[in-house]
Order: C-alpha cells, then structure tokens, then sequence
C-alpha cells in the first residue's frame, strides 16, 4: 500500500471521528439544555405557580437557572432548591412534590440561606438529579443518604435535643422523644456509652450514630439497605443481624422499634460549628449535664439486667443470672457502703462492670442518690411516735421473738450470733426509742437485718416483749458532758477500745461501734452509760466503775472517747472492713460443700446463684451481711433461710452460720479501697 493510501485513510478516519465527536457534543448540549429534570421542575413550577397564584401580575423569574447556597459554618454546599423551588411559597401548599411548600413552621426559624437542605434532610446537596440527590442508590457511593420521615426527627436531636434533660416538645420531633422515652425505659446505657455516659460493654452509640452506612454488613438484613432498617433489625433480632452479638432481643411493637432507632441516630456528635447547636445538647457534647434523679438514673442505666422493678433475673432460667435489688431481704441486710462499692468496682469476671465516675460518666452524686433509693425502697410504714401509743403484748413479741429473733439473739435473749438483749445493764441504757431504730433500721455492718415489714403493733409487741428482761428510758434522755477532745479520745481508744473493738472499730471480739449506722442509732447517754458503767455478765467492764489505777476513766475522759467515736465515724474509710467472726473455716468447708455448693459452685464459682468467691464481692460484703443472709435467707429465690430451715432442709446453728461465713472469708485475697 502506498503513500497515498494511508493518507487517504487517514483522512477518513479523521472525517468519522470528527463528526462522531460533534455528535456526541451535541447530544450532551441537547441533554443538558433541554433534557434534564430540573428545568422540566422549573418549568413545571412557573406553570403551577402561575395557576396557583392569587396574584395575576406576580413576578415569576422565567429563566431556568441552578440555585445554591454555602452556609457558613456548615462545610456543604445545597442546591435542593434548583428543583424544590416551592418550599417557601404558601401557594404551593397542596401542589405534589418536589413543588410543594415546607410542612410545618420550621423555615421560620431555620431560612435556607442560612442552613440549607441536607444538615437536616442528609442527602447529596451538590447533586441536581433525583438519584444522586438522595444518595441511597448502592452506585451513588453516598455516605448520608436522604433521610425519610420520622427518621428525619433524628437530625432534630442530634442539634438540639439532650438526653439527660427535660425539654419541652419541639415541632415535629414527636417519635424522636418517644424513642428517648424508650431508650430510657429499656435501660441501654447499662451497656451503651452515649455522650460520655454509660457502660462499656457495648459499643458507643455516639459513634454508632457517626457511621455511615458503607460501615454496616447488610448480609443478614432484610430490606432496604439503611442505616435506618439496619438499627431496626438489629434491635429486633441482634444475634440473627450480628452473629456473635450478646445483646438481647428487644420486644417491641413497630411502633417503639421505629421510635428508638429515631433516637439513636440521633446521638451523632454533629460535624458542624457550634453556633448552630442548642444549649443543652452543646454542654452534653462538652461534659456539661445535671445530675440524674434517682429514679431516671436506675431506669436508663441499671434496669436492662436488674429489672425495672428491681426484679433480676433468674439464674436458671437464664445463662446469666442477675441479682434482685428490689428484693426485700437483700435491701434489709445490705450496707449503703456496700452497694455503693458495688457499683464503684462492679464484680470481676461477671458482667457487673465497674461503674466509677472516670469510666461512665456518672458523678458520685448519681451513684449515692441510686443507693439511697435502693435502700429507702422498703422503709418502715409508721414512726416511732405512732408505736409508743400503743401498749403492745408479751404474748404476741415473744411469738414474733422466737420467729425472727431468736435465731440469732438466742432463745431467752442471752445472746449468740447477736448481742445479748436479755441484759439488765444493756436494756437500762437502751430508750425505747433505741430499740425501735435499731430494729426498723437494722446494723447492716453486725449482721441485724432491717425489719421494716413489721406493723406498729407488731413493733409494739417486740418492744414489750424485750421489756419484760428489763427496763429503760422510754425516749432518749439527754446527759451533760465536758466537751470531749477527739484528739485525746483517739489515744484513749486506741490502748483501752481497740483490743476487742478493733483498731478501726470495726469488731474483733467485741462488736462493732465505730459505724454510721450505730453511731446514728446511739446517743451520748447510751454511749457514756455502757463505756463507763459496762455491761455485767460480758467482756465489756465498766471504765469508771469497775477499773482502778491509771486506766480508770472519768467524765472527761469518757466524753473524749465519745467524742472520737463521733468524730471518726463520719469520716470515709478507705475500705470496706469485714468486722468480727469467731468462726472456723475449716468446719465451715464442709457445710459449704454439703450445703451451699449446688448452686454456689464448689468452688464459689456460682453455677445457680450468685459467685461468692469473687473479690470484689468479698470486698464489699462484710461477716455481718453473709451471716444475716444464711440467717434469714433470700424469700423468692431459692436461697433458703438457714436459721430457721424448713421441713426438707435442717437448721443451721449459729456457730454453723459463722463457720460457713468464715469458710466464704477465706477466698479473700485482697483489700480494694473504696
């Protein structure tokens, strides 16, 4: 082939490409200019607003053009108005979309100059045709597709409402609050952080309404392919959505289901400037929030394991049992300082996580406050004031004595496990007044459970009843003393109080008298009363009448010790100490393994039942709260009371009780400070 040739081809492959490439220029320009959508909207729009308008020599701009606007602050750039251009005509209000006018009142507060489309409705504001305008077709690759109703309400709440506030109903955020009634009911944040509160089990919910939906696996999911849809099925089924998932199914109706999954897209930190975020929802991004009520407190963090009424859940009906707080024998032998530990340290190896106020956002406030209603939850239903009126009979306190009573006070009140009440020094120092609080309240530290199920006459009973050993003040007496020396009291104390009181006054062998609840129970005549006249038939001599020589105390003196005790009794202790117990661990190994193991665990480990062998349980619990729970027992469960025992099972004695105590003591292997 000669030059010629290839010239000529040349030529003509020039010629078709040429006109192949204006063709195809062309058809673009005609695309473009005549085809797409917007300008058909535009035009579409001037008719109707045309037909629409009561105005006949209204002004409408003729040219077709793209519109846009840039907030500032908001890093986007929206023209949903190229094509929504009706959004702010009230003409406008029954035309179809996208002609329509804005439903509700929200341009009144939010212009479009100022804050554009997709901060709220999400979508791809650069866009100017439907599919990559909304963002949610799988080849548009768009991270925050358009978000359609009620799920919209999420944007709402991510701007401006909190969660830990009270807040006054929004226009159009009907389902979002809803699901932030839900969320808080079904207690999340037991396992969820959001916004810097809640535990850590799960994952954040702040950063799981911060993933686009790229970051989900759809594999399981039925549906559309939403984050939206996502939340919901997994909310429905978890284990089904996210193999290997330890959240349990939520039961609940659409409805509910559609409402939380509002709610929790909505816990997304936003990505804009702060100016435009409402004030409470500012301060919660920042750290910034009020205390928690009690009640709020328990349902939003504590109830998704406890119960809502405080009703646990049963080790064998489920593979992870949890403990019942509103259970009234619990309550009535537990410390505040032990459930407070309790929460502060959670329980190693269990799902209890610790709750401290570094690791969940929780103030110590909250935590005090959500003991303090645990432990209110079954106080007593009459006042002292209402049981002196009554004259009470022996007969009816000596039946309730020996039912609930004598199993730890002995038979004829001269003592076992508990003090001896049947004693004359004893009862001429205790006011009735001091017999009524000890027994409603209880000494949680030494073991006396609180009775608060008893009824004013059944108060009375009791009272008459222990009366009969001996007689007493009926009201506390008030006594004078010399301002005692707290410094002097210590040094006092220590040589002549701590050898059987303890160096802390926590117990040894004599009972524990540096406590809150005892000292809030005892008054200066009670105390000055026992340290100097003692108490007969005990260990416990009298300081000022049975001593001589340089140990003997004098008013002075005895108000320095009382003043200490009241001094050092209000301070923090930096541990939770475990008070006295004379018991054998080695005989109490038997017992456990005869007794307790089946559901304990041989080892403690906890197979039905709670895990006794478990630090930080041993750390909260003293010998007082495990002797009173053998004792009385757990009624709804199946932890028995073993000072009374029943037909199938025997009744531990009390030195059985403390043997068993001990044996528990012994897995102790170290102190965690409160």
């Amino acid at each position: 082939m000669d030059e010629a040739k290839y010239i000529k081809r040349f030529r003509w492959i020039t010629l078709v490409s040429g006109t192949i490439l204006v063709l195809l220029l062309l058809t673009a320009w005609i695309s473009e200019s005549f085809m797409v959508d917007w300008k058909h909207y535009q035009s579409d729009y001037r008719e109707l607003a045309m037909e629409y308008s009561e105005d006949e020599e209204a002004s409408i701009e003729t040219r077709n053009r793209i519109y846009q606007v840039s907030p500032v602050g908001l890093n986007r750039t929206d023209r949903c108005i190229t094509c929504h251009m009706g959004i702010e005509n009230p003409s406008m209000s029954d035309a179809s979309q996208p002609h329509t006018l804005h439903p509700g009142n929200h341009l009144a507060n939010h212009p479009v100059e100022k804050f554009g489309c997709t901060v709220c409705h999400g979508g791809q504001g650069r866009a100017i045709d439907r599919i990559n305008a909304f963002g949610e077709d799988p080849s548009t690759h768009w991270n925050f597709p358009l978000l359609h109703p009620p799920y919209i309400e999420s944007s709402c709440g991510k701007y401006h409402l909190s969660i830990f506030s009270e807040q006054v109903l929004l226009e159009g955020t009907a389902t979002f609050l809803h699901g932030k009634e839900v969320f808080s009911r079904e207690g999340c944040l037991g396992c969820h952080q959001a916004r810097g509160v809640g535990g850590i089990i799960g994952p954040d919910l702040t950063e799981q309404g911060e993933k686009t939906k790229h970051e989900y696996s759809f594999t399981n999911v039925k549906g559309d392919q939403t984050i939206s849809n996502w939340l919901k099925e997994h909310f429905r089924d978890p284990e089904m959505v996210s193999p290997g998932s330890d959240m349990l199914q939520m039961n609940l109706p659409e409805e509910e289901l559609q409402a939380l999954v509002t709610f929790t897209m909505g816990l997304a930190k936003p990505d804009i400037s702060y100016e435009y975020i409402g004030v409470e929802a500012l301060q919660e991004f920042r750290g910034m929030r009020p205390d928690l009520p009690a009640m709020k407190a328990y349902s939003m963090i504590c109830s998704s394991c406890h119960g809502k009424n405080g009703e646990g859940k049963d080790y064998q009906g489920y593979k992870t049992g949890v403990p019942s707080l509103g259970n009234n024998d619990f309550v009535r032998v537990a410390s505040d300082e032990m459930m407070a530990f309790t929460i502060l340290h959670g329980r190693g190896g269990k799902q209890m996580a610790s709750w401290l106020p570094l690791y969940s956002g929780l103030t110590h406030n909250e935590i005090d406050s959500i003991v303090k209603m645990l432990d209110g939850k079954f106080d007593v239903s009459h006042s002292f004031a209402d049981v002196s009126r009554i004259s009470g009979e022996v007969e009816s306190g000596r039946d309730l004595y020996k039912r609930d009573c004598a199993m730890c006070h002995g038979e004829n009140g001269r003592g076992d496990i508990g003090l001896p009440l049947n004693n004359a020094d004893f009862l001429s120092a205790a006011s009735d007044r001091f017999l009524y609080n000890t027994i409603s309240q209880g000494r949680n530290t030494a073991g006396m459970p609180a009775w608060t199920g008893y009824s004013a006459a059944e108060m009375a009973d009791l009272t008459r009843y222990i009366r009969t050993w001996g007689g007493g003040p009926r009201d506390d007496v008030s006594i004078d003393l010399p301002v005692g020396d707290p410094v002097q009291g210590d040094l006092q104390f220590h040589y002549l109080c701590s050898r059987c009181h303890g160096e802390f006054g926590e117990g040894n062998t004599g009972p524990a008298i540096l406590t809150r609840d005892f000292q809030s129970l005892a008054s200066d005549r009670y105390l000055y009363q026992t340290i100097s006249g003692g108490r007969s038939h005990t260990a416990m001599f009298g300081w000022s009448t049975d001593v001589q020589g340089a140990g003997k105390l004098d008013r002075q003196g005895v108000s320095d010790i009382i003043s200490y005790m009241r001094d050092v009794s209000s301070r923090e202790r930096d541990y939770i100490y475990q008070g006295s117990n004379p018991g054998n661990a080695a005989a109490g190994k038997g017992l456990f393994s005869s007794h307790c193991a089946e559901c304990h665990g041989e080892s403690g480990e906890g197979l039905k039942a709670p895990a006794l062998n478990n630090q930080e349980f041993l750390n909260a619990a003293t010998n007082g709260y495990l002797i009173a729970t053998i004792s009385i027992g757990r009624d709804g469960t199946r932890m028995p009371s073993w000072g009374a025992g029943s037909e199938e099972l025997p009744v531990l004695s009390a030195t059985q009780r403390q043997d068993l105590a001990a044996y528990i003591r012994s897995w102790q292997r170290f102190r965690i400070r409160r």
